[in-house]
């Protein structure tokens, strides 16, 4: 290490008794955020301002039930997900500190996989996202005990648009069948293996339900919990767009786990997940209840 000009470079020269005394007192007056005299594996093993692992969980920054406002974290009523995992660290008695994070879904996934996040939700089973991170798994498959929620994708579409939906099969207006779908959402996949169906990616549902509107769009795959929170909010689109049953798609979503932090807390992810899953089974059905009443009143 080279010393520093002037008395710095006689302490390092001289250390005896008072050499030494001079340079600890030269340390203590030294600016903490100098890195130069600390190793390289100390910040690694420093613990977490507030106690526990620091655990970066990124999320969607769209308003719904699960995850409400839109930028930020709301500090009262964030949303029934988000609720959920901020009970991770008392559950795991400090264990982890959590940092929640928003941002569009699509960087979610890409920061996933760059391990500049260490967790994501809520993320549906794809075999393809295995390259970009973990889920709880049990015999080959998803541990469905451990899941975050289970939700089921709806088509919305115009009253006056002749689009009707079997479970199989769409009938109505004329092919190609264009529809609309949240970027990088699971259901675009499944809608495009449909003979005789084009999909277009949006970043916000109210810019689909306008499609609609406009006749650019005969039909819009949205999670209905999420879909019912925007017509709820816009009468607009409240009384022009209607909900065709059955689900096209009911799937189970997860707390996602990147590949980098699994490797350093194996043991450790395996309890977030296990906790996670208690958390949905002790406390999903009352916050359900409770955000349901917030958006009656």
């Amino acid at each position: 290490m080279q010393a520093w000009p002037g008395r710095g470079a006689d302490i390092m020269a001289n250390p005896g008794s008072s050499g030494r005394r001079r340079l600890a007192c030269a340390l203590v007056l030294l600016p903490v955020g100098v890195p130069a005299l600390w190793p390289r594996h100390v910040h690694a093993q420093l613990p977490a301002k507030g106690g526990g692992i620091e655990f970066r969980i990124a999320f969607e920054d769209k308003d719904s039930p699960d995850h409400t406002g839109s930028l930020t974290v709301p500090a009262e009523n964030p949303g029934i997900i988000v609720e959920m995992v901020q009970m991770l660290p008392a559950r795991l008695g400090g264990e982890i500190r959590v940092q929640l994070l928003r941002r569009p879904w699509a960087r979610c996934l890409a920061e996933l996989e760059a391990g500049q996040v260490d967790a994501i939700f809520s993320s549906s089973f794809k075999p393809e996202r295995l390259k970009i991170g973990l889920y709880p798994m049990k015999n080959g498959q998803p541990d469905r005990a451990l899941r975050i929620d289970t939700k089921s994708y709806k088509l919305y579409t115009r009253a006056d648009a002749g689009l009707s939906w079997d479970g199989q099969r769409f009938t109505g207006p004329e092919r190609p069948l264009e529809l609309v779908a949240m970027r990088g959402y699971a259901i675009i996949d499944e809608l495009r293996k449909l003979p005789g169906v084009s999909v277009s990616e949006v970043d916000r549902a109210e810019v689909a339900f306008r499609m609609l509107l406009a006749g650019r769009a005969h039909g819009f795959a949205q999670l209905s919990e999420a879909a019912e929170h925007v017509l709820r909010n816009t009468p607009e689109f409240d009384r022009a767009i209607v909900k065709l049953e059955p689900p096209l798609m009911s799937k189970d979503y997860f707390l996602q786990i990147s590949h980098a932090f699994h490797q350093r807390h194996p043991k450790l992810s395996a309890r977030i997940w296990r906790a996670l899953g208690e958390i949905r089974q002790g406390e999903q059905e009352r916050l359900v209840a409770k955000y349901l009443k917030l958006s009656a009143d």
